[in-house]
């Protein structure tokens, strides 16, 4: 049986049914368009009904589970299906990802993104010490030339590690505080490619990370994931020959991102 999967009350499928503020359109990553049917990411009622939204999106991956879009299927000129993808590199990936909303010039460009997320204090999910997710991905990237010309650094992200929230290096919830409940979550960030960049992170109302003064961008735009992404090189993890990564739930609710902290959706609750 899936960990922690609510069959019921489901809405839709499509990500795009729910507005995320100025992320315009989003989809699923590293699924083909025909694949949606097939893939374990739903909109629910709020199963908890703790949630201030009605309906929260529901990730929750089985094991063994990948894409087959490939990884940079376009700029490598790959066939569909080939190349390096989660299921031949030992991945379990079920992110919703934007579709390059977020653009880098000359000029610094301050952002906000809020989100709420849970996880279900369910039988397993979440037991597998060797289970660390990113559960939260920025990353600037180039749109020509490939991965080679792109690049992911500076990154920012928010995973769960060893039972805890962690972004930046920063335990933000500790282990015993993590499941069965909502918690907010608010990025503020200045991408600039000069000197004078920052990144905030607000948890429950309260500042956690706070480091200013450096180069926060590198290239043209910046790409925002978030649900969940497991791969064996994060964390230094020894893994066990035939190892997958077992079947879980995150939810999410109100994702959004804005210019200003009083416009994401989770402030207008």
């Amino acid at each position: 049986m899936m960990t922690g999967v609510v069959f019921a009350n489901v809405v839709f499928k499509n990500p795009n049914y729910l507005k995320r503020g100025k992320i315009e359109k989003v989809h699923i990553a590293n699924y083909l368009k025909k694949e949606l049917r097939k893939h374990n990411y739903t909109i629910i009622k709020d199963p908890t009904g703790t949630s201030p939204f009605k309906f929260i999106e529901n990730f929750s991956p089985r094991k063994g589970d990948c894409g087959t879009a490939g990884h940079f299927w376009r700029e490598n000129k790959v066939k569909i299906g080939t190349g390096t993808t989660d299921c031949n590199s030992n991945r379990l990936r079920l992110e919703v990802a934007s579709s390059g909303d977020l653009r880098i010039g000359k000029k610094a460009k301050e952002i906000w993104v809020g989100y709420y997320f849970y996880v279900p204090n369910t039988p397993d999910n979440f037991e597998d010490k060797l289970l660390q997710p990113y559960i939260t991905q920025f990353y600037s990237v180039n749109r020509k030339g490939g991965q080679t010309v792109g690049g992911y650094a500076p990154q920012f992200s928010a995973s769960i590690y060893h039972g805890k929230l962690s972004i930046e290096g920063n335990h933000v919830i500790d282990e015993k505080n993590l499941k069965g409940k909502w918690h907010k979550v608010e990025f503020n960030i200045r991408y600039s490619k000069d000197y004078d960049g920052f990144i905030k992170v607000y948890i429950n109302d309260e500042l956690k990370v706070n480091r200013s003064g450096f180069k926060t961008a590198s290239h043209d735009y910046v790409d925002i994931k978030y649900g969940t992404y497991s791969h064996p090189e994060y964390g230094g993890a020894n893994y066990p020959e035939g190892y997958q990564f077992p079947s879980h739930t995150i939810y999410f609710a109100g994702f959004s991102m804005n210019k200003n902290r009083s416009k994401l959706l989770m402030s207008k609750k």
